[in-house]
C-alpha cells in the first residue's frame, strides 16, 4: 500500500508539472525526444466481457515509463526493483492527425500506445489470449 501511495504521489507531481499546451507547444510529444508517461487509470477485461477498473500496479504494468520513439523502446521506470529498467521494443511508429501511435509486442501480448502530440495525453491498449487492457495517462517532457 505504501508503494502504491508513493507511486501515486510521484504520478500526481509528474502530471501537475506538465505545462498547459499553447500554440507554440504543438508537436512537443512527436517522438523527437523521449518522454515520461504515467498511468492514471486501467481497465482489465476478460473474454467473458467482465471488466474491472484498477491501477497499473494491480495488473502488473509499469505505472511510470519512458517512451523513446527515436530509440524504438519503452522503458519501465517503476520503483519495483524486479521490473525497473525492463524494456519493450517499439516495432512501429506512426503519426496521424496530431497523434503519435506506437505499437509492439511483449511476450504473448500485443500493444499500442497513442500520445496526443500537443498535450501529451496517452491512451493505450494491450491484448493477450482471452484478456485485454485499456490504459489512460499523461506524458511529460523530462
Amino acid at each position: 500500500m505504501k508503494a502504491f501511495v508513493s507511486a501515486g504521489v510521484i504520478l500526481v507531481v509528474l502530471v501537475m508539472s506538465v505545462p498547459q499546451p499553447s500554440v507554440g507547444a504543438a508537436g512537443k510529444f512527436d517522438g523527437s525526444t523521449p518522454v515520461i508517461c504515467g498511468t492514471t487509470a486501467v481497465t482489465e477485461c476478460g473474454a467473458d466481457g467482465r471488466c474491472l477498473r484498477g491501477t497499473a500496479t494491480d495488473v502488473n504494468f509499469p505505472a511510470i515509463f519512458q517512451v523513446d520513439a527515436a530509440g524504438k523502446k519503452l522503458k519501465n521506470l517503476q520503483e519495483n526493483k524486479d521490473q525497473q529498467g525492463t524494456e519493450s521494443a517499439i516495432r512501429g511508429v506512426d503519426h496521424a492527425n496530431g497523434k503519435m501511435i506506437l505499437s509492439g509486442a511483449d511476450g504473448e501480448r500485443g500493444w499500442s500506445v497513442l500520445i496526443h502530440e500537443s498535450t501529451g495525453q496517452m491512451s493505450a491498449a494491450v491484448a493477450g489470449d482471452g484478456e485485454g487492457f485499456v490504459i489512460f495517462g499523461q506524458c511529460a517532457l523530462p
